[in-house]
């Protein structure tokens, strides 16, 4: 339950506001979002796809099973490490990640 996010919000009745704790990719995008905006401003605004991908990928904490699996996807981003570590480019098939 500590990984999840403790959230203001309003999903049961409308007016009605409460926290609750959301998971899911309606929570993990927002974050992931995040954490490449801040990655694609450290390099200048001159940041690849592909070279985003990798870097985010290298630097999270893979859960569960190594690699993709049906409970955690790919795995966990840290922003911490995405923007101070070093990570050398690298080419990723779809089926590598």
């Amino acid at each position: 339950m500590f990984d999840y996010i403790f959230n203001a919000g309003s999903n049961q009745a409308p007016g009605a506001a409460f926290y609750y704790w959301p998971v899911g990719t309606s929570m993990a995008g927002q974050h992931a979002a995040g954490i490449a905006a801040v990655l694609i401003g450290k390099n200048g605004c001159k940041m690849d796809p592909a070279h985003l991908l990798v870097k985010m990928h290298a630097t999270a904490d893979d859960l569960g099973k190594a690699g993709r699996d049906p409970y955690h996807g790919y795995s966990r981003v840290h922003a911490l490490r995405a923007v101070t570590e070093s990570v050398t480019p690298t080419f990723i098939t779809k089926a590598g990640l």
